[in-house]
């Protein structure tokens, strides 16, 4: 029983600590944290048990709310440039603005080239590209060497267009209106309707033959005004069988329809011509008096020096 008392002096303390059961435990502690330091044996045991019950463990706590923040994370970055990849193809591939603005969404964009957005300019109607911007300064920038991309940007209330150097810096900005995108949307859809089913043509629909007619008996220069491309119409596989005016005229230009027949299927060509040429044929094709034509420029007809 004098094991299990209380040492009574130094010399008691220092018997029962270099007795053969005290050197035994001590050695076994220290080859325990040896054996710690060199294999990691403790942090193994406990990995691979909390491994092994970890599907059985709530979802819960700091580490698990950060492990999910980081995989949602990861998940949007993953879809926003799969997205972003997605629209640049389809903007590399499109065929007009039209098709680009009716993929997206407002605070949606997407990169071109300068390249393809001049391609994209030219096929605009004249009246909404004039609106946009003058052809005149879009050369001017393209001929400086500045400009490198176009950034089109979706708003709410139309279509943010950036012409931008390769450093990003905004070279000029303009926005488009929502009318004239949903002018764009509406010849984009022409291909497959009829002069019927266009709202803007209703009443104002006249056989080919008639007018062509009316527009035979106009001038040259009244011709030209009316229909500024006619070798669009030379291009076209099929019939023209009915013509419709549109009574809107957007910056002094008005859309003509000629509904071409191949087969038994039909569609819509829209051209655009000049609002005041437009306005006198029409007046033939009803029987009126012809407005009367704009006057002309004293500097009209006169060659440069």
């Amino acid at each position: 029983m004098e094991e299990l008392t209380e040492p009574k002096d130094l010399r008691d303390w220092a018997a029962r600590t270099f007795a053969l059961p005290g050197l035994l435990l001590g050695a076994v502690l220290a080859a325990m944290v040896l054996a710690e330091l060199q294999l990691h044996w403790v942090e193994r045991v406990i990995g691979a048990y909390l491994v092994s019950t970890n599907s059985d463990r709530p979802e819960s706590g700091a580490i698990w709310e950060k492990g999910h923040k980081t995989r949602s994370a990861r998940s949007a970055v993953e879809r926003l440039a799969s997205d972003r990849e997605a629209y640049q193809r389809m903007a590399r591939n499109a065929g007009n603005l039209s098709e680009i603005v009716g993929s997206l969404t407002p605070g949606q964009g997407t990169m071109l080239s300068a390249e393809h957005f001049r391609e994209l300019y030219q096929k605009l109607p004249q009246g909404l590209a004039a609106d946009m911007i003058s052809p005149f300064e879009l050369l001017r920038l393209a001929n400086e060497g500045r400009w490198n991309r176009t950034y089109l940007e979706k708003t709410s209330d139309g279509l943010m267009v950036y012409l931008l150097e390769p450093n990003n810096h905004v070279l000029r900005q303009f926005k488009v209106a929502a009318a004239p995108l949903a002018l764009l949307a509406r010849r984009a859809d022409a291909a497959n309707q009829t002069l019927e089913q266009m709202p803007g043509f209703q009443g104002r629909i006249y056989p080919a033959d008639r007018f062509f007619a009316a527009l035979a008996s106009l001038a040259e220069d009244e011709r030209r005004g009316l229909v500024p491309q006619p070798e669009r119409l030379l291009e076209v596989s099929g019939r023209i069988t009915r013509v419709g005016l549109s009574d809107e005229a957007l910056a002094g230009f008005v859309d003509i329809g000629f509904e071409v027949r191949t087969g038994s299927q039909s569609r819509v060509l829209l051209l655009q011509g000049q609002d005041w040429a437009v306005w006198r044929l029409r007046s033939l094709l009803e029987g009126k008096s012809p407005p009367s034509r704009p006057a002309k420029s004293p500097l009209e007809g006169i060659s440069p020096q």
